[in-house]
């Protein structure tokens, strides 16, 4: 994990101020978001690894509230298991969530009728095609999009979190290619509009540099590296949640240590122009 003493300090983004801790001599640096839950498991190697795509919905709630206003249209280029979306409505968002395929829409449409009140729900839409369709001369979100949030998975061979099949025959399918993704969100965001790219360093640690590589290219300006630590702060020291330490089987358990990931990144970009949110 990244030494946090050792984060180059960066300029304070919407959301990110936290008081001192009591007792303790100074507050979090604004680079540190504690206690953020960790995303589910990947399915992609027997390691105890988060998956960015998998994304807890406290944790989808936190991203959405600290980087967009009500009544603020949020982008989701990859739709995934849905929990940004229901994050996004339950804030009071206009949302748009792109998936993958028809098969895919018709799954997630039902997770927020069960999810969602029918005043939230109305607040949503989906549109199966990917990410793509925001290219489109003619999509009526461009440059309107106040946030756009994605995720990165550096695991080799980890599936996307649903299914990207094309039984409908519409061609349909996942946007795998992150040049496309990102031009997407730099076409759908408004002048100082957020990209927010939820991932993790802890098995490629070069891998947020190729994202903000591919970010730049596409148009984007990269603004602040979050580390979103998994576990609170007390007393100037990480506490590991007694679930996390005992997740691991038995027999790993028992042999030599073992070293959980302990933090996700998020990358954050902004659209070129226009005002950045007081």
């Amino acid at each position: 994990m990244a030494d946090p003493a050792a984060l180059p300090a960066r300029p304070p983004g919407p959301g990110l101020a936290f008081p001192a801790a009591a007792g303790a001599r100074t507050g979090v640096p604004l680079s540190i978001w504690p206690a953020v839950p960790a995303p589910g498991r990947c399915p992609a190697g027997a390691e105890p690894a988060p998956c960015p795509r998998r994304l807890a919905p406290r944790a989808a709630l936190k991203v959405i509230t600290g980087f967009s206003r009500p009544g603020d249209l949020v982008v989701i280029p990859d739709a995934g298991t849905g929990a940004l979306i229901v994050a996004a409505a339950a804030a009071a968002r206009r949302v748009l969530g792109l998936t993958a395929s028809a098969g895919h829409q018709r799954d997630l449409s039902a997770r927020l009728d069960r999810d969602l009140d029918p005043a939230l729900r109305a607040l949503t839409r989906l549109r199966h095609g990917g990410p793509r369709q925001l290219l489109h001369a003619a999509s009526g979100e461009t440059g309107q999009a106040a946030l756009a949030v994605t995720a990165a998975c550096a695991a080799p061979g980890c599936p996307p979190p649903a299914p990207a099949d094309d039984s409908d025959g519409d061609g349909g399918g996942p946007d795998t290619d992150p040049g496309l993704l990102y031009a997407a969100c730099q076409r759908v965001l408004r002048p100082g509009g957020l990209l927010a790219v939820i991932t993790s360093a802890a098995r490629q640690p070069g891998h947020p540099g190729e994202l903000i590589a591919c970010a730049r290219a596409a148009g984007l300006i990269y603004t602040q590296h979050i580390i979103a630590l998994h576990a609170p702060i007390r007393g100037s020291r990480l506490t590991i949640p007694a679930a996390d330490a005992l997740s691991l089987r038995p027999d790993t358990a028992a042999a030599a240590p073992v070293n959980l990931p302990i933090h996700s990144d998020l990358l954050l970009f902004a659209a070129p122009g226009g005002p950045r949110h007081d």
